[in-house]
């Protein structure tokens, strides 16, 4: 899983100076490929490369052939693949380094962060789950997006609209690898959190896990029209919502390995060597 990662990290680099080079989303593909040596047949999952609002769409495949006139956010979800395991790492990047969207990934750079230390041996990924909501709403609040507290955003469903997936997910020889809601090795699940349909792991963590963390913040519209049908309209600062849509989407995402002691971020890892 080390040399996944190894491989996934040059091609991630290389992802990223084709777009700050101007390309479009096909090319930065190409470019991903060609520098992890490894086609669309041999990586672990289809690349998500989405410049723009592009960004808000969870799992957006489409690779424009042509580049927007100007490229203000990229969102590359895209991994690599070793003697059959898999890396599976996100990163966004804001076109203008000195922008407040930038500004807004630094902050969920270090919120992701934050919970990647919490990978460790007993904690409940449930718990994990629920705390990134909370984070991330902190984050929201503090760019004066949302005008409740984080705790209020959660508990009324407004938080699933920023960030409508799971933390994250088991990772191994699949990409969404298997048991992630098994009680025993005899069999039966632990349920996911009311109101959290979409979480992909439920279980306690044990020495020797593997899994993603991968908070995001979005801006999609459609889940943003629930907000205001369900009656919470006035959570919102609509025109902050206006000001971040162009930009579609934050997400990072990391491999950690769960061990006795303190985790060990195989991605971050890998970007450091």
């Amino acid at each position: 899983m080390r040399l996944a990662q190894r491989r996934a990290v040059r091609a991630h680099r290389a992802a990223e100076r084709a777009f700050r080079a101007g390309a479009s989303e096909f090319e930065i593909h190409m470019a991903y490929c060609a520098a992890a040596q490894q086609d669309a047949t041999e990586v672990p999952y289809q690349n998500i490369v989405a410049l723009n609002t592009h960004g808000a769409v969870l799992h957006y495949t489409e690779l424009d052939r042509v580049a927007p006139a100007e490229s203000l956010s990229f969102l590359i979800d895209a991994g690599a693949s070793h003697c059959g395991y898999a890396a599976d790492i996100t990163r966004t990047y804001a076109g203008d380094c000195a922008s407040e969207f930038q500004a807004m990934i630094d902050a969920v750079d270090a919120a992701q962060q934050a919970m990647c230390a919490g990978v460790r041996a007993g904690a409940d990924y449930r718990q994990l789950h629920l705390d990134a909501h909370l984070a991330l709403m902190g984050i929201l609040r503090e760019f004066g997006v949302l005008k409740v507290s984080p705790e209020a955003a959660l508990a009324t469903g407004v938080s699933a609209a920023f960030f409508p997936h799971g933390l994250g997910h088991p990772l191994g020889l699949q990409v969404h690898d298997v048991a992630g809601f098994a009680a025993s090795d005899r069999g039966g699940t632990i349920d996911r959190p009311a109101g959290h349909p979409y979480l992909r792991m439920t279980r306690v963590l044990e020495p020797g896990m593997v899994v993603t963390i991968e908070p995001g913040i979005y801006f999609i519209d459609m889940l943003l029209d629930e907000v205001k049908a369900r009656g919470h309209a006035d959570a919102v600062d609509w025109a902050r919502v206006d000001f971040f849509r162009p930009y579609g989407g934050i997400r990072i995402e990391d491999d950690v390995l769960c061990t006795e002691a303190a985790p060990e971020n195989l991605t971050r890892a890998a970007f450091a060597g």
